[in-house]
């Protein structure tokens, strides 16, 4: 059975100035794939029954000769691939352009059920189109070329020098994919006359002890979503600096014996660490409120089926508590409480571990890195016997 192959007018993807892209959409065996066709129009100029462009643009006929034509290559290429990848292969042939060959790379994350990289690869290269164009070949991706990338995260973008870093890496991870492909020779890099931004060590906001304190001595009604909020961040804190994603995920089961053990949704390291009484109240205070099958009730059960739903939710509830942590900093008196966000009591765990504990090693290990760089070059080998004798340190001024 051949592969269906629509004109499709994607308005999810509509630009500031109002047009969206014409793609041709493959799908075969309920996968689909896309191809641009690089044009670009307003809404009212498609006629979605017809999947042409409407007469009254004034480009028409050479749009829809241009879309009949990359239709009929993709429904001839149809007739002998078995899945939509290999009708696109087929059609942009093995190179195509930087733009087909980055919607590849994108669709194999897509493949792997990776969503956030996917997401963040498709802003990348929509950046890409910003600042050079759209459907770029290998001769436009120059080092002149990446140097107006980096202009336009900065200035027209506004992204911070790590940020703009991040985006030029990946474009270069995407290059060195082409190169090893063979799409283009290691003397065709781009990056060979191109010298990357520096990384700017980042300014972490941090709480004191002294502050969590003052978020935790708050009076407010124990069910309430602030109350639900602030004891979310305090466990994270006292947890070992959890991430906001695996806050949601917690389950009742996962704090046991005085201890919490949890697997991380970023890493899939499995972390074992020692609560204090503080965070054991918190987690038993919420066991009994709601008794649901998340310790907070941020996710409702079967939400975590689904990896790509899971991500969502949690986004959409990082973005809510982080406006309820911006109130009760307010409330706590804490300096610069806009600064406070999910993120900060991980901050606020390493720093005061750093300058608390005198194992470094557990250090790493309680904040569940893997790799000796993220944790100010600080990891190797580890037990769970020092990461008990660090949490017993920063926490014996508690007991």
């Amino acid at each position: 059975m051949s592969a269906s192959v629509t004109p499709i007018l994607r308005t999810s993807k509509e630009r500031d100035d109002g047009r969206a892209p014409i793609w041709i959409r493959i799908t075969a065996n309920r996968k689909s794939r896309y191809i641009s066709t690089s044009i670009y129009i307003k809404p009212k100029h498609w006629n979605d029954r017809k999947r042409k462009v409407r007469k009254s643009h004034e480009l028409a006929s050479a749009y829809n000769d241009k879309i009949r034509s990359l239709r009929l290559r993709c429904e001839k290429a149809s007739l002998d691939a078995d899945t939509a990848q290999a009708v696109k292969d087929e059609v942009l042939g093995k190179s195509g352009s930087v733009t087909q060959f980055f919607e590849r790379f994108i669709s194999r994350l897509q493949d792997r059920d990776q969503y956030w990289e996917r997401k963040k690869y498709s802003t990348t290269l929509n950046k890409l189109h910003e600042a050079l164009g759209q459907d770029l070949s290998w001769d436009d991706l120059t080092s002149s070329a990446l140097s107006r990338l980096e202009r336009h995260c900065r200035e027209e973008r506004g992204n911070n020098p790590n940020t703009t870093r991040k985006e030029l890496s990946r474009v270069r991870r995407v290059v060195n994919q082409a190169i090893r492909e063979k799409v283009i020779s290691a003397g065709e890099d781009p990056f060979l006359a191109y010298e990357m931004p520096d990384r700017v060590e980042p300014d972490r906001r941090s709480l004191s002890l002294e502050e969590m304190k003052k978020l935790e001595a708050l009076d407010l009604n124990p069910t309430s979503d602030l109350a639900r909020d602030r004891d979310a961040f305090l466990l994270a804190f006292y947890g070992g600096g959890i991430r906001f994603s695996d806050v949601c995920c917690l389950q009742p089961s996962n704090v046991r014996d005085g201890r919490l053990k949890y697997r991380m949704m970023k890493t899939d390291n499995i972390v074992r660490i020692p609560l204090p009484d503080s965070a054991i109240e918190i987690a038993k205070r919420w066991m009994e409120a709601h008794g649901g099958s998340f310790l907070f009730p941020y996710l409702k059960e079967g939400d975590d089926k689904d990896p790509v739903h899971l991500r969502k939710r949690i986004s959409v509830w990082n973005q809510m508590a982080n406006r309820s942590l911006k109130e009760l900093a307010k409330r706590a008196e804490i300096e610069d409480p806009d600064d406070v966000t999910m993120h900060v009591a991980r901050h606020s765990f390493g720093d005061i571990a750093r300058r608390r504990g005198d194992d470094l090693y557990a250090v790493s290990k309680a904040l569940g890195h893997s790799d000796l760089k993220t944790t100010e070059r600080y990891l190797a080998a580890f037990d769970d016997d020092a990461v008990s004798n660090l949490t017993d340190q920063i926490w014996n001024d508690e007991r």
